[in-house]
C-alpha cells in the first residue's frame, strides 16, 4: 500500500515539473521523463532551459 502512495506522489511532483516545461525549449514530455527518473534532476533541467519566445503562445494566454 505505500508503495502505491509513493508511486502516485512521484508522478504527480513529475507532472508539476512537466507542466513547468509547457513553457521552455524542453517541454512538457521530456520534462515529464525526466522527472519521472528524478524529480530534482528534472526541476534543475526544466529551470536551466530557455523560455519559448513564441509570438502566437504569448498571444494565445492573453
Amino acid at each position: 500500500m505505500e508503495t502505491i502512495i509513493l508511486l502516485a506522489i512521484a508522478v504527480s511532483l513529475a507532472y508539476g515539473v512537466g507542466c513547468m516545461g509547457r513553457k521552455r525549449k524542453i517541454g512538457f514530455g521530456l520534462a515529464f521523463v525526466i522527472s519521472l527518473f528524478n524529480v530534482f534532476i528534472g526541476l534543475i533541467a526544466v529551470l536551466c532551459s530557455k523560455k519559448n519566445e513564441n509570438k502566437e503562445s504569448n498571444e494565445k494566454e492573453g
